[in-house]
């Protein structure tokens, strides 16, 4: 019911929009050049930006130049185009096989016909997306703004996208970044061929075409015309030649609005020429889009619908290059033919300045002896000019964004590491991505514009001779307004659509580098094969490095089924092998645990053993204790009678032998006192003297010779030494004569008398 409601109400809103055009079509006139003016005055600064990127894209000659004399050099450097087609192949070569893919969980039945349908239809027989693609990307990449992508379908010959510039385009100003179908309207500006026109009235498409042929009196100057509408019919038309003139048409789709500001239709499209309307309001055709155009850009500018190109940074520095290189080929031409000084006194013709190769000059001679004729030496600034060319070209490279290590090229730099030149390709390439990612969301919605206008076109018939009988019928339903074309497709609202583009190239040739430097030594068996070959299918391996490289016109690999079977029979191999490995490990582990067992008895062994030496040795340490017991009993008791001895001795008194020790002490203590006294004076006098050397070493005075009385005193230490010496040795002899044990004296035995 709410579809019929919402049906119902556009017919209604149908029916109102032609009746006020019979009433009134110069408000579809005003409404139409109106938003044609808002667009162009808003997009007025981005279009001349747009025009000088086109200009300096094609190396066409600065401005500047135009004010040079003849003699000097107009050279243009070649580089914005070579930065912008190297784009272009980097988009030609993920385009190249198949890129587009559908998905639809809902309806898989669904999402494979239409992806079998559009392949169809973008191939090279058809649209040919690719070429198509490259080209307008081509314009993205050199002015910002893509070429814009209008799918059409042409009975008998499928679907075709035609190109047209991004200035014939006027959008609403208010269209967001990213989205083409934002915005109130969308108008197409294009010259038509008259002779077409005039067809296409005769067939009922068109009405109202103005009269603009020969002896046309339209656009000529009449009393009913002002000088501003003259001009302003005149800008309509585009003569090629005398019989092949062209009217500016303007198609438009999206919102009309009321004089009042209301909204007539919210979904039409109508089309109007030469101030008239030649093509009555209807509503769109389109199931979701609101106009066919398709546009996007490689760099989109974030806050408005257009964006930014290669060489919107560089423009002003290709300028500079051109005039450098211009000005030094004019520094040439001063210094190959070089400016002469003439001394006109001392000519013999004083007329004849002419100069040629061979000319003779008749002098009578110059007073200081001087030359009449002298060139003047220009000094050469070709290093300067290598220098900073280098320079502007780096500079060039940074705005450009493509720099060398992108394009492969060899550089600045002489010693580069293969590391190093990977990490450099590979940080280069990250814009690359960026721009792929864009670029990609502009390839799906051209697709999916070009996909709802095969589904409002294509006949059963067609579809037939494409896809076959059997696929047709499934979607034939009888001819009526609500199925003019006799087929009902599949809905495009509930599929997904995807393309892989450069992104899909750049991760395969991550992929490709993966597989080299981590997979491919895995299948060394003599390194880390011997651990993970088991784990490994050679022929998956090899069939996704062909679909990786794209070598699948390529004969050097067996069939997919082939392949499964070799992959199986080596696994089964390996197995075996793997079971045989495993049976020679087990009986290994066998033996291991059999001599393992063997050494563990004979270890017990040879404990039972090491515990009965250790018995012994502890029987025997007890033995030990007890000799070592009776020995410190003996010597307690020699202490015990040693200390009973001394105690009789000292009741008894000093022995004669100690008197005469302690005399003998006593007599040498004088002489000993003596001698200390003579060491300390010698001691004294030895101290001053080396006070003396030292002070005598501070000062560069050589060191004088010992006196008489250094001498002296040398020798008295000398003697005093020998003295002290045998002093020690004395008492050192003394006391290593142990006294004699005092004898205790026998009390004397009575007398017996007999």
């Amino acid at each position: 019911m709410a579809l019929q409601a919402v049906e119902k109400e556009q017919a209604e809103r149908l029916e109102a929009a032609k009746s006020y055009m019979a009433e009134d079509e110069t408000h579809y006139v005003r409404f139409l050049d109106d938003c044609v003016k808002t667009s162009v005055d808003t997009m007025r600064e981005i279009r001349l930006q747009q025009d000088e990127c086109w200009r300096v894209y094609n190396e066409e000659e600065p401005r500047n130049f135009n004010f040079k004399e003849l003699w000097q050099s107009r050279i243009t450097y070649p580089k914005p185009y070579k930065l912008v087609q190297f784009g272009m192949s980097i988009v030609r070569k993920a385009f190249d096989v198949e890129f587009l893919s559908i998905e639809n969980e809902g309806d898989e039945e669904a999402a494979k016909f239409w992806e079998t349908l559009m392949r169809i239809q973008l191939s090279r027989n058809y649209a040919n997306f690719p070429i198509q693609f490259v080209d307008a990307v081509g314009m993205s990449l050199a002015v910002g703004q893509s070429m814009e992508m209008i799918p059409v379908y042409h009975p008998g010959k499928g679907l075709r996208y035609i190109l047209v510039e991004p200035w014939k385009i006027h959008r609403d100003p208010d269209a967001v970044s990213r989205q083409p179908q934002s915005g109130m309207y969308w108008i197409h500006q294009e010259f038509m061929p008259y002779h077409v026109l005039k067809e296409w009235e005769k067939g009922g498409r068109f009405k109202n075409i103005v009269d603009i042929g020969p002896g046309s009196a339209w656009y000529s100057r009449t009393p009913d015309l002002t000088a501003e509408e003259l001009a302003r019919r005149k800008g309509m038309v585009f003569s090629k030649s005398a019989f092949q003139k062209s009217l500016q048409v303007l198609e438009f789709w999206g919102t009309i609005l009321s004089p009042r500001g209301e909204t007539i239709l919210p979904n039409a499209t109508f089309t109007g020429a030469g101030g008239r309307v030649i093509g009555e309001p209807k509503a769109s055709p389109y199931p979701t889009l609101r106009w066919p155009g398709v546009g996007f850009s490689a760099l989109p500018h974030m806050l408005r619908f257009d964006g930014r190109g290669l060489i919107h940074g560089i423009r002003s520095l290709w300028y500079l290059m051109c005039n450098m290189m211009s000005l030094h080929a004019d520094h040439l031409n001063w210094a190959v033919n070089p400016m002469l000084e003439v001394d006109v006194s001392s000519l013999v013709d004083q007329s004849d300045t002419d100069i040629y190769p061979g000319k003779v000059f008749a002098t009578y001679g110059s007073q200081q002896g001087q030359q009449v004729v002298r060139a003047v030496d220009l000094r050469s600034q070709a290093n300067e000019l290598i220098a900073m060319m280098n320079f502007y070209d780096q500079r060039h490279q940074d705005g450009g964004l493509l720099d060398y290590s992108a394009m492969g090229a060899p550089g600045y730099r002489a010693e580069v590491t293969a590391r190093e030149a990977a990490q450099n390709l590979d940080q280069s390439m990250t814009v690359v991505g960026s721009m792929g990612k864009n670029l990609e969301d502009g390839a799906i919605n051209a697709i999916m514009a070009g996909a709802e206008t095969v589904a409002i076109n294509m006949t059963y018939d067609e579809l037939a001779f494409l896809m076959g009988p059997e696929v047709a019928e499934a979607y034939r339903r009888p001819v009526s307004d609500e199925f003019p074309t006799g087929l009902e497709l599949p809905q495009l609202t509930t599929g997904r659509f995807h393309v892989a583009g450069i992104t899909a190239l750049m991760k395969e040739h991550e992929k490709l580098q993966q597989m080299a430097t981590l997979i491919m030594p895995l299948f060394d068996p003599n390194g880390l094969g011997a651990i993970f070959l088991p784990y490994l299918k050679p022929g998956g391996y090899l069939n996704e490095l062909v679909r990786l490289t794209r070598l699948t016109d390529s004969k050097f690999s067996v069939d997919p089924s082939k392949a499964v079977e070799i992959d199986e029979a080596q696994q089964a191999q390996q197995d075996s092998k793997i079971g045989a490995q495993q049976a020679q490990e087990q009986a290994q582990a066998a033996q291991v645990q059999a001599d393992a067992d063997r050494k563990a008895a004979e270890g017990a062994k040879l404990m039972a053993e090491s515990e009965a030496l250790s018995a012994k040795a502890q029987t025997l340490m007890a033995q030990a204790e007890l000799h070592t017991a009776k020995a410190e009993l003996a010597m307690a008791q020699a202490a015990k009678a040693n200390r009973e001895g001394e105690m009789e001795e000292q009741a008894a008194g000093p022995s004669p032998v100690e008197i005469a020790q302690a005399e003998r002490v006593q007599t040498l203590l004088p002489h000993e006192t003596a001698l200390a006294a003579q060491k300390v004076e010698s001691e004294r006098a030895i101290t001053e003297a080396n006070w003396a050397r030292a002070d005598a070493a501070a000062t560069p005075a050589p060191a004088p010779e010992p006196t008489e009385e250094e001498r002296a005193l040398a020798a008295q230490k000398v003697e005093t030494e020998k003295a002290l010496t045998k002093i020690n040795l004395a008492k050192a002899k003394v006391a290593a004569i142990p006294p004699p044990k005092p004898k205790p004296a026998t009390p004397a035995k009575p007398k017996v008398k007999k």
